[in-house]
């Protein structure tokens, strides 16, 4: 993980740098900074309008009772949509920008949650399985048991009709 980390980390800063350069050479030095100023301006006011937004979605969930969950990862998507945005780039521009748009945070709400509750139910149902498993001081019999199961026990039969 942290390996893949760093190499996102590396490439993402090499395409920075090749784009501030073509940026730079298309259109000059002063538009090319004005750009990145203007980007950064219009994010920060864009997580503050679209912040607002997803808060009054959360507040009437609470008041339907609902839990506000998509309110709130709204809100974290926005936040760091707003975050690539004041950052120096435009390839991080480029993703904030997409950020923005409620129909990207739907999708990548979705996408992160079909990779996440799988993980969380596997990681639930093996918590299960081994809560169920019986923790007694015996070692475990090493050979598999291929007979049928029987279990012993006595039984009466109660009428309700008394």
């Amino acid at each position: 993980m942290p390996g893949t980390l760093l190499a996102t980390l590396i490439v993402t800063l090499a395409l920075e740098i090749y784009l501030f350069i073509e940026v730079g050479g298309a259109l000059g030095a002063g538009w090319t900074l004005l750009l990145m100023f203007a980007t950064a301006f219009w994010g920060m006011n864009r997580v503050r309008s679209q912040g607002m937004a997803v808060l009054a979605e959360a507040q009437a969930a609470q008041k339907q009772g609902r839990a506000p969950l998509a309110a709130v990862g709204h809100g974290v998507l926005i936040i760091f949509g707003g975050l690539l945005l004041v950052l120096p780039g435009f390839f991080t521009d480029g993703l904030g920008l997409l950020l923005m748009l409620r129909w990207t945070r739907l999708l990548v709400l979705e996408s992160l949650l079909a990779i996440v509750l799988p993980q969380l139910m596997r990681g639930f149902q093996m918590r299960q399985t081994h809560a169920a498993q019986p923790r007694s001081s015996e070692p475990r019999d090493p050979k598999p048991h291929s007979g049928p199961d029987i279990i012993e026990g006595d039984y009466r039969v109660e009428d309700d009709d008394r």
